[in-house]
């Protein structure tokens, strides 16, 4: 069998369960949020095909874990598949070095790598921004569906409004009264024939655009109060004015919803914690999309000795590789924030500190030498599933 074919066979190996995982691990994690989406469903009316386009939303920042993890563990059960099999044996008996099996893995790493990238510096901010955005909309287009016909409503915080009619599904409602005591102590009247709730996108503020209509108030003028009415054709009431659940900015981003390019710019008006924070979230997503690449290193001598261990031992380990990466991310950025540890050194750190580790055990596996770390995690991995099988 020549070169190329081999390469093209352990490629094959990989991809298949590669994409199994993927929708498996998607699929988990989006059950987790299944119920809240259909509670939107349900209780708000919210339509399938919003639904649909919150989970688009959702999916980048589900890949960013699941397409790593994924590629660990595919790799992982097919170089545990061909070493339970001999194949592995069979080649290197043929003059084929572990080096040249690594080949196809590392080459598919490294698209997976890009992959990742393309998610990290890109889809994932671009899919938090999207998603809340998608949710102010629905909260938005709902918001008619708290105003009860022919009752006065105080759902807004220094408002009482009273519609003759109103239509939840177009958001829009006929005999429209409101009284407005939010400037000043004596309550504004406002009547109009129409209304329609609208949602002001540049700034984050609820409206109630009115239709001919009039405006009552009481006006001081020269120490003596006066009565004034003042018709309009068009007139808009802020529903968010100086309300209490509108204390910050609706457009405010969070660091992790920030585009990479707004994270590098210079922020003159933010204090140093802020910043730091922000530069913590950019060398993140510089760092993860290495993760392919260390978890092919460390999944090739893994998966060889994995077929030594119990049933499910290639799966244990990979998902105890994963969870120490994330672990050792998820602290060094803890450390960063809140202890002022160096930034670069910190979350290399991790990633160096695997990259090390998957190098040394490819090196010994390449040698056919036993390392202390493998043999310590697969004595561990067979405890734990030795003690789980007496259990059942």
């Amino acid at each position: 069998m020549s070169s190329l074919r081999i390469q093209t066979y352990i490629g094959r190996e990989i991809v298949v369960p590669f994409f199994l995982g993927i929708v498996l691990f998607t699929f988990v994690l989006l059950l987790s949020r299944l119920l809240k989406l259909i509670e939107l469903v349900v209780d708000k009316g919210v339509a399938i095909g919003e639904i649909f386009t919150l989970f688009a939303c959702l999916m980048p920042s589900f890949f960013v874990i699941t397409i790593p993890l994924s590629f660990l563990l595919a790799v992982m059960l097919a170089f545990g598949r061909l070493s339970s099999d001999s194949e592995i044996v069979a080649m290197r008996a043929a003059g084929i070095s572990i080096y040249r099996i690594a080949q196809p893995v590392l080459l598919l790493s490294l698209l997976v790598c890009a992959v990742t990238a393309a998610l990290t510096l890109y889809a994932e901010p671009l899919g938090r921004v999207q998603l809340k955005q998608r949710l102010i909309d629905i909260a938005y287009s709902k918001a008619a569906v708290a105003i009860q016909p022919q009752i006065f409503n105080e759902e807004f915080d220094g408002l009482v409004m009273y519609a003759n009619q109103v239509d939840s599904q177009s958001n829009t409602m006929t005999g429209v009264f409101i009284s407005d005591e939010r400037m000043g102590q004596t309550p504004s009247v406002i009547l109009a024939e129409r209304g329609e709730i609208r949602s002001d996108h540049r700034n984050g503020n609820l409206l109630m655009h009115l239709r001919r209509g009039a405006i009552h108030r009481s006006v001081e003028r020269s120490g003596k109060m006066s009565y004034q009415v003042v018709h309009f054709e068009d007139y808009d009431v802020n529903l968010t004015l100086n309300t209490s659940k509108q204390k910050t900015p609706v457009k405010a981003l969070k660091a992790s919803e920030m585009s990479t390019s707004a994270l590098r710019a210079q922020h003159q008006d933010i204090t140093a914690a802020k910043q730091r924070e922000l530069d913590v979230e950019f060398m993140e997503r510089l760092v993860l999309p290495a993760s392919p690449l260390l978890f092919a290193l460390l999944a090739i001598p893994l998966g060889i000795r994995s077929h030594r261990t119990p049933k499910g031992g290639g799966f244990a380990v990979a998902l105890l590789v994963f969870l120490l990466y994330y672990l050792g991310m998820s602290i060094s950025k803890t450390m960063v924030i809140e202890n002022d540890w160096p930034l670069t050194v910190s979350l290399l750190g991790p990633t160096t500190l695997f990259l090390g580790i998957g190098i040394t055990l490819l090196v010994h596996a390449a040698k056919e030498q036993p390392f202390l770390v493998s043999t310590l995690l697969r004595n561990l991995i067979d405890t734990l599933l030795s003690t789980l099988s007496q259990k059942r």
